[in-house]
């Protein structure tokens, strides 16, 4: 065999014999990456925007004491057990499950003849600084209070009037927009210490809001083990979770990843099926030249990597175009404004397995095309 023809000269040589099946391979490939990374990015952007949306709708975890019975604390009976404050403090601190916690003591009164729940409430606390707070995250400066829109038309008060509360005269800050929802509507929200004060429960609340924001996709029961995660940092408490916001939420990330994961591995097999049959077309009509080859005494592994190296080439190649063209088709297709691009290490992934599954698509072809004895390869016209 001449020793000046190396192994990329007859690579490139090869690609060049067979132009039509080189670019109908480099665009297979090319597609593939590209619908992928436009499905990443969509996935991704979905996920944040329903994200963004739960959010918007409130906390989604209540922690109490044990021992709180719910139908009474559903019948706004909240004079059961109650927690130390600093418990807010600990979470904050090392629940990574939860997120945007607020502490708060609420007990029903009576003010001027209306059931009002009192709710003494904490700034939110969060461990990482800079996040957006919660809507429902109420800061309530001293001496003053938010009264619910129910509690306010009952009362007849508006923003700028004065309130007294349990012989404490509260100036009302705002009046809060309609929920809907018992018992926010006829919350009357102060600052969380004067509260304590008043009802003599000093450095006590009796619920704790939080976020579950990081909950895996793959845990099968999310309220247990959501619940094991904050019992880990604080035992002494039940976790109660606002169903049809955590429920929805985490359903909805399941529903995204499945819809994904099918869509990838349609991608996938028709790339697969389209990667084997180019292949197998391109070594059927070669089966000559790797007859002569092999007949030469020139190694199978070596005239394997003819072909794995064309492979390699054209896929690094599509792959590339595919992230751009990706890119670009996630702009289009993008299913909010925000439009969020795929993660740059699922991008890193991609460009480098799909020279990998490329080749692992085309070896069976190969070694079928290696399986033929070169007598018979050379007894056989070209296809």
């Amino acid at each position: 065999m001449n020793h000046g023809i190396t192994l990329l000269r007859m690579i490139l040589r090869e690609m060049q014999q067979s132009k039509l099946n080189t670019l109908f391979c480099l665009l297979t490939v090319a597609v593939a990456v590209s619908v992928l990374v436009a499905l990443l990015s969509i996935t991704q952007d979905s996920v944040d925007a329903t994200r963004r949306m739960m959010k918007d709708m409130g906390f989604n975890l209540l922690i109490t004491a044990k021992g709180v019975d719910p139908a009474r604390y559903q019948a706004l009976d909240f004079d059961g057990p109650d927690l130390p404050e600093d418990y807010v403090d600990k979470l904050v601190k090392d629940a990574k499950l939860a997120q945007h916690i607020v502490g708060k003591y609420q007990k029903c009164v009576q003010v001027n003849g209306c059931t009002i729940v009192l709710t003494g409430i904490l700034a939110e606390k969060t461990e990482a600084g800079g996040m957006k707070p919660m809507p429902t995250a109420y800061d309530v400066a001293d001496d003053t209070v938010l009264v619910g829109s129910a509690a306010a038309s009952a009362l007849r008060v508006e923003a700028g009037a004065k309130l007294t509360l349990l012989g404490k005269e509260f100036a009302v800050k705002r009046v809060l927009t309609e929920t809907g929802m018992i018992p926010e509507d006829i919350r009357v929200f102060a600052p969380l210490h004067q509260v304590q004060e008043l009802v003599g429960k000093a450095g006590r609340v009796n619920a704790i809001d939080a976020l579950a924001c990081q909950c895996p996709v793959s845990a099968k029961d999310i309220v247990a083990y959501l619940a094991k995660g904050i019992q880990a940092v604080i035992p002494d408490v039940e976790v109660h979770p606002y169903q049809s916001i955590l429920l929805a939420r985490h359903q909805q990330r399941v529903l995204v990843d499945r819809i994904a994961l099918a869509a990838l591995s349609v991608v996938m097999m028709a790339s697969a099926a389209a990667i084997w049959g180019l292949t197998h077309q391109n070594v059927r009509n070669r089966r000559r030249e790797i007859g002569v080859l092999r007949a030469l005494g020139v190694a199978d592994g070596r005239v394997a990597l003819l072909f794995l190296g064309k492979i390699a080439i054209y896929s690094v190649a599509g792959a590339v175009a595919g992230l751009k063209a990706g890119q670009g088709l996630a702009r289009v297709l993008r299913v909010t404004e925000q439009n969020l691009p795929a993660p740059d290490n699922l991008l890193l992934m991609l460009l480098i397995g799909t020279p990998v599954a490329a080749m692992v698509f085309a070896l069976p072809a190969i070694v079928g095309g290696l399986l033929t004895e070169p007598a018979e390869a050379l007894g056989d016209r070209e296809a």
